[in-house]
């Protein structure tokens, strides 16, 4: 015999993340969707990222 169909939900895929939301810092429940695009409009600095210095090849350059 056949299996019978189970009626499948879909959930939303949701995340904790902390928003700067109307001047105040709060932890909204935000999709992966909105996620990504509240990543992309506020830059959000990491803490692993190490500053390069600026190579004095490309200084000696630009005044030349």
């Amino acid at each position: 015999m056949r299996a019978t169909k189970k009626r499948k939900v879909w959930h939303v895929n949701l995340h904790n993340a902390k928003v700067t939301f109307e001047g105040v810092r709060r932890t909204m429940r935000l999709c992966t969707k909105c996620l990504k695009l509240v990543k992309s409009v506020v830059k959000i600095p990491t803490k692993n990222k190490i500053p390069q210095k600026k190579s004095s090849r490309v200084a000696v350059a630009a005044a030349v």
